[in-house]
């Protein structure tokens, strides 16, 4: 049967054919939507604390980086927001500070050395330290998402050993709504051993609670692991989210919620515990990050089962990225799935390695 004529079937979806395909589609989507430029004036105005002014279009903040596009340049260019004094332009933008607090107007110097004033109907002063992210009022949904693709390959030819490594992830913030899709594959084979393969999938959309710091929303968390004989494990729930810390270098969140769990293991294997579950869930997300160059993620997914008194489950993720020019990077992965009580004959943890060669957006 040709590869376009396969029927999506449960176990297909954790195959590499459906991962790259996905990787595809996620490229032609969202690509040509963020490379494209903005269509307004360019105009606005960076003062570096140099001396130096820069005059384009301002696109956004994010981590620490403040992207600009003059109209001599195709691409978006990134400046360090600590080197920068201030910046003016009589566009509309959203800023939001540490607290999460939303402004919208125009940006024109602060009365203060290095701060922000948003003009609008009253003018706020902000700290340039205070200035967490700005974006484009109004911009598209396309134009506002962030994201990755990765992709690791190795082979050895003395026991035609082959690794695939897939990674993708994505991101949209607007003032009230957190969203997050991050997947991470990897598929072994080697002459005389049974391939294997290990996929995550994990997905969140947060609403902001009254301009605070806490979210409530949904998370639906799914892992197939042949090396521990589960076929597919689907985690749905209801999480309250907090920003604990939220900076230009550094953001911490936790979330505490409710979940159940339905899992469906390989055939002629025995399960200790009942396949379908209510679990609390708990989550720790960290990350921080040096200006245009290395970002260092951890999140840790703990579900301590309700109706199953003892049974703990576990996933860690830990990445580190390296940014090359032109929005390319590597990284280096760990990931360790943990069960305290698995299925019958399989370990209690699988855990891995892996680096791949990726592409961010923007």
């Amino acid at each position: 049967m040709e590869a376009q004529d396969r029927p999506l079937t449960h176990r297909t979806i954790w195959t590499p054919y459906f991962w790259c395909r996905c990787a595809l589609i996620l490229l032609v989507a969202f690509a040509p939507g963020i490379a494209h430029g903005g269509g307004r004036e360019k105009t606005d105005i960076v003062y570096m604390k140099n001396g130096d002014k820069i005059t384009g279009e301002i696109q956004s903040l994010t981590k620490g980086q403040l992207f600009i596009k003059p109209d001599y340049t195709t691409t978006a260019f990134i400046l360090d927001w600590s080197k920068v004094d201030h910046i003016q332009s009589s566009q509309q933008f959203t800023i939001i500070d540490p607290e999460n607090a939303v402004y919208v107007g125009s940006i024109s110097p602060g009365p203060q050395p290095n701060s922000v004033a948003v003009v609008n109907a009253a003018t706020t002063t902000l700290p340039g330290k205070s200035v967490v992210e700005i974006d484009q009022l109004g911009r598209t949904f396309f134009r506002r998402m962030k994201g990755n693709i990765g992709l690791g390959l190795s082979f050895a030819k003395s026991n035609a050993q082959k690794n695939l490594t897939l990674q993708m992830g994505l991101g949209y913030q607007s003032n009230e709504k957190l969203f997050s899709f991050t997947s991470y594959s990897q598929f072994s084979s080697q002459r005389e051993t049974t391939d294997t393969d290990e996929t995550t999938v994990k997905a969140s959309l947060y609403q902001q609670l009254r301009k605070s710091n806490w979210y409530l929303g949904g998370l639906a968390n799914f892992l197939s692991s042949s090396e521990q004989k589960v076929d597919l494990r689907s985690t749905l729930g209801v999480g309250l989210a907090n920003r604990v810390v939220f900076t230009n270098r550094t953001n911490l969140s936790v979330v505490g919620g409710l979940a159940y769990t339905l899992e469906k293991d390989f055939a002629d294997t025995t399960n200790p515990t009942r396949p379908n579950s209510l679990d609390s869930a708990f989550e720790v997300n960290y990350s921080t990050f040096r200006f245009d160059s290395i970002t260092f993620d951890t999140v840790v997914w703990v579900y301590p089962s309700l109706t199953e008194p003892g049974h703990v489950r576990m996933t860690l993720n830990q990445d580190l990225y390296y940014k090359l020019p032109a929005n390319f990077y590597v990284s280096a992965a760990f990931y360790d799935n943990y069960d305290n009580q698995p299925v019958v004959g399989a370990p209690k943890n699988n855990l891995g390695v892996s680096s791949t060669l990726g592409w961010s957006f923007p």
